[in-house]
Parts: structure tokens; sequence; C-alpha cells
């Protein structure tokens, strides 16, 4: 369990040992945790009804708004003081050299462009332009820094025989802007095959 206050709990899996080794890919950090028995939101959603799919959403809602109640360390960034965990602050061209946090939601954003303008250069300076005076309109939080899981995805809920629902895959948590959560589910949406943004929009803001 995650505890967020001293009446409410999380159900995530606990973690037994957490130890590090140094490898030819450098320092690898090993977690040993509880195995989470059952079957994932996304081996079972095409089975449910709107009813239990609405269940299940609201049960998810109850989850990351007691996550959001964490409080936050006063910059956007991963739990080591880093950057977001997300691709495009360590996978992105233009992205290595980016080590620490950010201050304000403000300059997050001016991040990204700025990693959009190197990666794409020239050919897309128009499109880098839009994004400069829209992005900061657009993405716009209310400043500060949420807990965020960061791959809220239905292959990272687990679905227990006895109906208690469990995310799992905390890997790429990090401190957020409140949208960010939203935006990367969205994205990660699996096609859009099926009805899940809709439920989405349940369990998030």
């Amino acid at each position: 369990m995650l505890y967020v206050a001293k009446s409410t709990a999380v159900p995530v899996p606990k973690v037994y040992a957490i130890y590090q080794r140094r490898e030819k890919q450098g320092l690898v950090t090993y977690i040993v945790m509880q195995y989470v028995q059952g079957t994932t939101l996304l081996n079972l959603w095409g089975s449910l009804g709107q009813a239990r799919k609405t269940s299940i959403a609201k049960t998810l809602r109850t989850y990351f708004d007691q996550l959001r109640q964490l409080e936050h360390p006063g910059y956007f960034g991963n739990i080591d003081g880093g950057p977001p965990l997300d691709d495009m602050f360590w996978a992105t061209q233009g992205a290595d050299e980016i080590k620490s946090s950010f201050a304000t939601e403000d300059e997050l954003i001016d991040r990204i462009i700025q990693i959009y303008i190197h990666e794409t250069g020239e050919r897309m300076a128009h499109k880098a332009r839009y994004y400069q005076h829209v992005l900061p309109t657009v993405l716009c939080g209310d400043g500060t820094p949420v807990f965020t899981h960061n791959d809220f995805q239905r292959k990272n809920i687990m679905v227990q025989d006895n109906g208690t629902i469990v995310v799992i895959d905390w890997e790429f948590a990090s401190w957020c802007p409140i949208y960010w959560e939203y935006s990367s589910a969205t994205w990660a949406n699996s096609g859009w095959n099926d009805d899940w943004h809709d439920y989405v929009r349940m369990a998030l803001d």
C-alpha cells in the first residue's frame, strides 16, 4: 500500500528490497517486490460491461485523487531530482544534456519546445514557432507539481480475483503538471481501438 493520509491507501506492490550493481551499461538498480496476483485490465477490458468499466474508472479516480495529495518537493522532475522520466527527456535528440529538474512549469514547457527545435531543425521552424506561441497557453496547469504514475495504461492495472484494483509498474513516476498524466495516458491509448479513452477521462483530470 502507498499511504497518502492516515485513513487512505492506494494498493501498490510491496517493495521487499532495493539494491544496485555496476554492470557494463552502468549502475543498474534492482527492485525485489511483491508478485501481484490477478489479470491485467488490458486482457479483461473486452469482456467487461459498461457498469464494471465505470466502477473501475471511479476506483482509479479515488487512487489518483489521493496521490495528488502527496506533498510535492517544489520542482517538476523525477523523484531523484532529475528531469521527468519521459522519453522526450532522455531518448530524444538534444535532450542528453538535461540532468536536472525544472523549477517552474514555464521552464518545463520551454525545454520541451527547445528539444523539438533541436530535433527537427530548420525544416520545421514554422511549426516550432507555432508551438512557442501556443503551448505555454495550452499546457497550463496551476503551477504545482503533482505525483504522477506517468505510464498509466491498462497493462499496468491489475484486477485481482477479489476485485481489488492494483496499479503496478511505477518506474516512471515523477512530479509533473496536473494534466501530464491524462496527456500521456491518451497518447498510450493502444491505437484507439475501443472505448478506453472514455474511461480515462473518468479516472484522470
